[in-house]
């Protein structure tokens, strides 16, 4: 019998080593937001812990007791899995809640949610009619109900419906920071025309949404990050460490090449948006020594660093009196 259970303990590490390497193959081609790779790192963890529950007592209990814990851990899986397997086949438990069964339970609700689920338009503009779209749904893994622009949002409904959302009053605020992650920059300008607060902060990580957009790679991303400062966004708001954006986006590229556009966003903070390049932390970091160490780093690395960067190290010279070391081209 304990054979067995430790032969049960070595096929659930080797599911769990099998769904960490499929989880990296499936997600190297897309970006995967916080919330998926957050719930993906708590399995991991709870999948390490019953390893760890079924193989210390079996090793080191000698009692029935720890045998029978060990022994309840090393099933476990296997009884999740079984469970799994039947739901997945008895018709009685094939019938899955839809969507917007999931996040709303008032029954005018889940319709006007459907019909953002379906993507259908028609019925959508029939169902808002004289309907507080604002309402917010039932509390779903701990967080917050969603309103229905957020449910659109979180769906990636086509821009067509969200739109219809917000002429007819979906607050765009709260919609906004998950919106950044997947819609393209013109709907989120539509967000910010409709008056959605460029400077509300993430759910995910607390600082405003302004960061979240900056130090990426993506065009997109760099795009969204202007359209957030023009329409208002604070462009010295500062994380826990004290860096701003201008000092958080030129820290988090560095002389990473393939996120060159970065350096367009941080010309934007200092040529257009007036960003404090003075500031300096209570660590002593400050813009300035932030760009000395990139240009250190480049000639060190012998990396040729794009024009936007150029013209950064340009403004710097004209605009303060600390001499930074000359850029090799």
């Amino acid at each position: 019998m304990l054979k067995i259970l430790w032969i049960l303990v070595g096929l659930n590490a080797i599911a769990l080593i099998v769904l960490i390497i499929y989880y990296y193959v499936d997600t190297s081609d897309r970006n995967v937001d916080a919330i998926e790779s957050g719930w993906f790192y708590v399995l991991v963890i709870v999948g390490l812990l019953v390893l760890l529950l079924a193989a210390v007592p079996l090793h080191y209990g000698h009692s029935a007791f720890s045998k029978v814990i060990g022994g309840f851990f090393a099933v476990l899986p296997l009884i999740i899995g079984l469970g799994i397997l039947i739901s997945n086949n008895l018709p009685s438990f094939k019938q899955e809640k839809s969507e917007a069964e999931t996040y709303y339970k008032d029954k005018k609700q889940i319709a006007i949610a459907s019909a953002i689920e379906n993507n259908d338009t028609i019925s959508l503009k029939g169902l808002i009619k004289e309907q507080n779209l604002n309402i917010q749904g039932i509390e779903v893994w701990g967080w917050p109900g969603l309103n229905y622009l957020q449910f659109a949002v979180r769906l990636k409904s086509n821009p067509e419906l969200i739109r219809i959302l917000i002429a007819n009053g979906s607050d765009p605020t709260p919609a906004l920071d998950e919106a950044t992650q997947y819609l393209p920059p013109e709907i989120i300008a539509d967000f910010l025309a409709a008056g959605a607060n460029p400077n509300v902060h993430s759910l995910i990580d607390g600082y405003p949404v302004l960061f979240r957009m900056i130090g990426k790679s993506s065009k997109r991303e760099n795009d969204i990050a202007i359209l957030l400062m023009r329409s208002g966004a604070n462009v010295n708001a500062k994380r826990e460490n004290g860096f701003t954006p201008v000092m958080f986006a030129a820290y988090e590229v560095g002389t990473n090449v393939e996120r060159a556009d970065t350096w367009r966003v941080v010309r934007y903070l200092l040529e257009d948006a007036n960003a404090d390049y003075n500031y300096t932390t209570s660590n002593g970091y400050n813009l300035t020594n932030i760009i000395e160490k990139i240009i250190v780093d480049a000639q060190a690395e012998k990396i040729t660093m794009p024009p936007d960067f150029d013209k950064v190290v340009v403004w710097l010279k004209q605009h303060n009196k600390d001499t930074m070391p000359a850029m090799e081209n």
